[in-house]
């Protein structure tokens, strides 16, 4: 069992979670004070943890994609590509 740093409750392993404070101290808190202290609930925070991480892959993947496209098949294709990559990064980085 562990105890919130915020508020005292006890907390089981698989419930605490750990908060880097702006001073860079590390608290294990509980779900209800990560949300206090960040603004976000811990779900929406991992969702848009998760989401950042396969943005960054999709547009990876694109513009080496571009690259090849660029110099297989000449610059209007690498120009299509460099529009597609914007375009993956802006409707796939959109927040909901």
């Amino acid at each position: 069992m562990l105890k919130c740093s915020e508020c005292s409750r006890d907390l089981e392993e698989k419930d605490a979670l750990v908060h880097t404070a702006e001073d860079g101290q590390r608290k294990v808190i509980c779900p209800e004070c990560f949300e206090r202290l960040t603004g976000v609930d811990y779900k929406t925070f991992a969702y848009r943890k998760e989401n950042a991480k396969q943005t960054m892959f999709a547009v990876l993947f694109c513009l080496a994609a571009t690259a090849y496209a660029w110099y297989d098949k000449g610059w209007m294709w690498g120009v299509g590509g460099i529009v597609l990559t914007i375009l993956v990064y802006l409707f796939s980085s959109k927040t909901r």
